[in-house]
């Protein structure tokens, strides 16, 4: 499929209670993931085992079947279909030719719409396609990936062709976890490594990994069990939206993410460094979500800040506001105003809610690029 969406960005980026043992693969108060009026960011979350370790977590979800309505699409039914790689397209975010700002965006997965493999290849290999999906939550924490898919699916969905790894679990490909076998490419991973697959109630769980996908179908934590992750989905769900991605956030300013021009010595670094964090709020938050929704049909972005009291966050709203209109993008040397326009901030318990909408011109989904680029819209101190 051509270059359509961003989504290798997020190989650029980087609770606990107990669960319901009625409740496969979800919080203790997050539903299964659903499309629809039943999509929720915090089903979504709910999806992605705990035991997925690591500082570079990303999490991406999104309800295709709304964002679609929300684009004014019509999605394709057939994997074969010439229609499925302009319908993506137009879910990652590219503009109409008549209009400068696309009307959604879908921070879509690699594992969802592979760059070396067609839809129609995915469904011959594995029984199912991005065609076939209603939502989505996926989690990219290098080497492993994990993919939870929604749609009409059932016990007969996955290619009687796979073979059985584990109880309930199949794979793609015969050999141990994150074995290589770079000549003979699959559709969920260009150097061949097995992906293992379960379904359990109309989704499917896709994983790198067997244990994830075993952790999945026991109804084993989730990262909704997080206060930070969990707290990030409940405001963006505030907000209605339909699509969001989620990070935790590693603090101090990156200076390998900063433009610099000519010869910078290392005084010189520090003191950029300095100036730029005086322009962050004082506290220290530890995860944010960016979610997509729509008003009146003007595309609106919700961008939420988890901090570790409901005073910090009191505390970091006028802050937060500053830095949106008034600070430079450390990455295009250009005001963030010239990229969202603020229209509010408000705190939700210990989480600060920026609402904005893209500037004439901007690309909708610029806060994500921000995100994983670790421009100072994402910086904690």
């Amino acid at each position: 499929m051509p270059d359509v969406h961003i989504s290798t960005l997020a190989l650029l980026a980087t609770g606990l209670l107990a669960l319901s043992a009625l409740v496969t693969g979800c919080g203790e108060d997050a539903d299964p993931l659903e499309s629809g009026d039943d999509y929720s960011v915090l089903g979504a979350v709910g999806e992605l085992p705990a035991s997925i370790e690591g500082d570079a977590q990303l999490i991406l979800t999104g309800d295709l079947s709304k964002a679609s309505e929300v684009a004014g699409l019509d999605r394709p039914s057939d994997a074969d279909s010439d229609e499925v790689n302009e319908w993506v397209g137009d879910l990652s975010g590219a503009a109409a030719p008549d209009d400068d700002t696309a009307r959604a965006f879908v921070p879509l997965p690699d594992a969802l719409v592979p760059f070396d493999a067609s839809p129609s290849e995915m469904d011959a290999q594995v029984g199912w396609s991005v065609v076939d999906v209603d939502s989505f939550a996926a989690l990219t924490q290098p080497p492993e990936d994990f993919l939870v898919v929604s749609g009409a699916f059932d016990e007969d969905t996955l290619d009687e062709d796979l073979s059985e790894v584990d109880d309930d679990i199949v794979t793609d490909v015969v050999g141990e976890d994150h074995e290589l076998n770079v000549e003979e490419p699959t559709a969920f991973s260009r150097i061949g490594a097995p992906t293992r697959l379960a379904e359990d109630d109309g989704r499917i769980a896709a994983s790198s990994t067997t244990g994830a996908v075993r952790d999945w179908l026991n109804g084993d934590e989730s990262l909704a069990d997080d206060a930070g992750y969990g707290d990030v989905a409940r405001a963006l769900d505030e907000h209605d939206v339909y699509a969001a991605v989620l990070s935790a956030v590693q603090p101090g300013i990156d200076a390998a993410a900063l433009i610099l021009g000519g010869q910078v010595s290392a005084e010189e670094l520090e003191a950029l460094i300095e100036q730029l964090e005086d322009q962050l709020p004082e506290a220290s938050y530890d995860t944010v979500g960016i979610g997509w929704t729509t008003d009146d049909d003007a595309p609106l972005v919700a961008t939420a800040y988890h901090f570790d009291s409901e005073d910090a966050a009191k505390d970091s709203v006028d802050a937060l506001r500053e830095l949106y209109e008034s600070s430079t993008s450390a990455q295009s040397q250009r005001p963030f105003s010239d990229y969202l326009e603020v229209e509010g901030v408000e705190t939700e318990g210990s989480v600060v809610v920026v609402t904005s909408r893209p500037a004439e011109g901007a690309a909708i989904h610029f806060a994500y690029q921000a995100l994983v680029s670790r421009d100072l819209l994402f910086v904690s101190q």
